[in-house]
């Protein structure tokens, strides 16, 4: 059963360790792990993530050229198989599910969200798996054994999980409801309170720990009251995008479905109860508090996944019951997984592997045509447009076909590969990246960034 998950995931992202690609962030990863590495640590923790900085900052002498990247994201891909393996174990001690069948299913197919999809896609993301990981051990140790030891445990856990990305530190409410709303067990109140007094105290620590160390924090992380806005925002992007689960086209369609889905899932969970439902409403909620709270109105997928968590396990329960009354539990599982499979190769190769490929060889090409190989002057490059021409067919947020060659940080990591690549002397200035109509000065060539992704126009 462990083997046929490995397996599964193993296809599905192939893509992230059978091609070499960097994107976005990941280009400033690669330059400044040889230029600045301590800055990568700063910018961590000033976000609230220090464990995700100290992994970051580790690594980053460990890398040297964009083929590293590959190795990350392959280091990614082996922590969502041990995230899988340990969510089929979880759902085993608890009876969750009818039949081994549904177990290795739920767990493949939650590995396969668009989310997931998005942490081992993008290298810098490489950690983010790890924090749910740890959110599950947190929750299970808090859960299944007595004692401040225990106690002490879960709680360092869990703030390892929150210092590593606070999005996926909320999966902990994931697990909660996979033990207190799908099993035969009729929860007590006091235990939910117990589980939302260890989720504050580790998202205090996270909203701390950069005050104390640095006195202050980055913008997007303020907190801001603005109920009304922000409830409408949520309800419009990040609670859509969960409810689509595996659509990324965010149909209409696909929500009507999913909710239908979801309500089947949770009426008909063992030993149902009205109170089952509301957890189910609470937890939700629950998991939307980061977005809710901070000044940051962002929905990318990266940020949902504790949200995606909640309701695609909803969401699978009620295809089960569907699978069981027409007696095809093992065939349709066996459809749905490859098709969750095919689809989550096709997001990557669409999305990250193959047009980021692109962007890499069309500025290797501009810049080996238009710097000569002796030249030791400065290179620049202009952003001269807000419309540049796009790459992929598609763009979701700043993920799913994103433009790494539109932002400004992207560029001197990937100028720096390409140098290294065909041995060029051009060296770079601190701030390669200039805008509109503004010249550089000196010895120095600019390469316009329309020009480099439209050749010839």
């Amino acid at each position: 059963m462990y083997l046929i998950l490995a397996v599964a995931l193993l296809i599905g992202y192939s893509p992230v360790y059978l091609s070499t690609y960097g994107f976005s962030d990941d280009w400033f990863y690669l330059y400044a792990s040889t230029t600045d590495a301590s800055s990568i640590f700063k910018w961590d923790i000033l976000s609230g993530r220090p464990f995700y900085g100290a992994i970051r900052y580790f690594f980053a002498f460990l890398i040297d050229d964009v083929q590293d990247l590959t190795y990350l994201r392959a280091l990614s891909l082996f922590s969502l198989i041990l995230l899988g393996g340990y969510i089929i174990r979880f759902l085993e001690r608890r009876s969750i599910f009818a039949s081994a069948v549904q177990r290795l299913t739920f767990a493949t197919l939650i590995c396969l969200l668009p989310s997931f999809q998005v942490f081992v896609g993008w290298t810098v993301c490489f950690p983010y798996v790890l924090s749910v990981l740890l959110a599950g051990i947190s929750y299970s140790t808090l859960a299944e054994n007595k004692g401040l030891g225990r106690v002490l445990l879960s709680a360092i856990c869990l703030t390892l999980s929150f210092a590593i990305y606070q999005p996926a530190a909320m999966s902990f409410l994931f697990f909660a409801l996979l033990d207190l709303g799908m099993t035969r067990n009729n929860y007590q109140r006091s235990a939910v309170i117990k589980l939302m007094l260890m989720l504050g105290f580790g998202m205090v620590l996270a909203k701390v720990l950069p005050l104390v160390l640095f006195n202050e924090v980055l913008a997007r992380t303020n907190i801001i009251l603005a109920p009304l806005k922000k409830i409408t925002w949520f309800i419009a992007e990040p609670l859509r995008n969960a409810l689509c689960n595996f659509d990324t086209g965010r149909s209409i369609v696909s929500i009507i479905i999913s909710c239908s889905l979801i309500i089947v899932g949770i009426v008909k969970a063992p030993d149902f109860k009205p109170r089952k439902a509301f957890l189910f409403l609470f937890f939700l909620l629950a998991a939307g508090i980061p977005n809710l709270l901070v000044s940051e109105d962002w929905a990318a997928y990266r940020t949902v996944i504790a949200l995606s968590l909640i309701t695609t396990s909803a969401f699978i329960a009620g295809l089960f019951v569907i699978f069981n009354k027409l007696k095809i539990t093992t065939s349709a599982s066996i459809v749905c997984l490859v098709i969750a499979v095919l689809s989550c190769m096709l997001n990557i190769q669409k999305g990250f592997s193959s047009p980021q490929q692109r962007e890499y060889q069309l500025l290797s090409s501009a810049i080996t045509e238009n710097v000569p190989a002796e030249c030791s002057g400065q290179l620049y490059y202009r952003i001269d447009s807000d419309n540049l021409p796009a790459v992929a067919k598609s763009k979701k947020y700043d993920e799913f076909g994103s433009l790494s060659l539109g932002m400004p940080w992207s560029f001197a990591g990937m100028a720096d590969a390409i140098k290294k690549e065909h041995a060029m002397k051009f060296s770079l200035p601190k701030a390669p990246v200039i805008y509109g109509s503004d010249q550089c000065l000196g010895d120095c060539l600019t390469l316009d960034a329309t020009h480099v992704l439209a050749p010839g126009k």
